[in-house]
């Protein structure tokens, strides 16, 4: 399946809320996974759902006290850290569209992101949830 990199960032950053992780760390790590799909590189959604919430911090803050140290000579572990270090010190997106995500991680990515959807109830209505009857307001 081939997708924008944007899409990849921003669907995988969904997911990771729907699934419990604070919002600033599921967007480091949606665009961390939006580099690492970059062109046929690998299934960057699947390698960043493999880990669980609490592993994801402990590898953010590696990675950033390991940038942070005066001696950064401390070698970066695997192409997961490094595209984590890429992301965090600012360089810019690859160009190449995602093209490795398979069906099976790109729909579990989907079914996370919808548990931050708002339950579709007449009270979540009468609250401002939907669109309504037309779509365009």
């Amino acid at each position: 399946m081939s997708f924008s990199l944007n899409e990849v960032h921003m669907t995988l950053r969904k997911a990771l809320c729907g699934r419990g992780l604070a919002f600033g760390v599921a967007d480091d790590f949606g665009a961390v996974g939006a580099r690492l799909s970059s062109g046929n590189e690998q299934d960057g959604v699947a390698a960043i759902l493999a880990h669980d919430n609490q592993s994801l911090i402990a590898l953010l803050h590696r990675v950033e006290t390991t940038m942070a140290s005066l001696s950064s000579d401390a070698p970066l572990d695997g192409l997961l850290e490094r595209r984590l270090a890429e992301h965090l010190s600012g360089r810019p997106f690859p160009r190449a569209r995602a093209c490795a995500i398979s069906e099976a991680s790109w729909q579990q990515a989907l079914d996370l992101s919808h548990l931050t959807y708002v339950p579709e109830t007449e009270a979540s209505r009468l609250g401002g949830a939907g669109a309504g009857t037309n779509d365009n307001d």
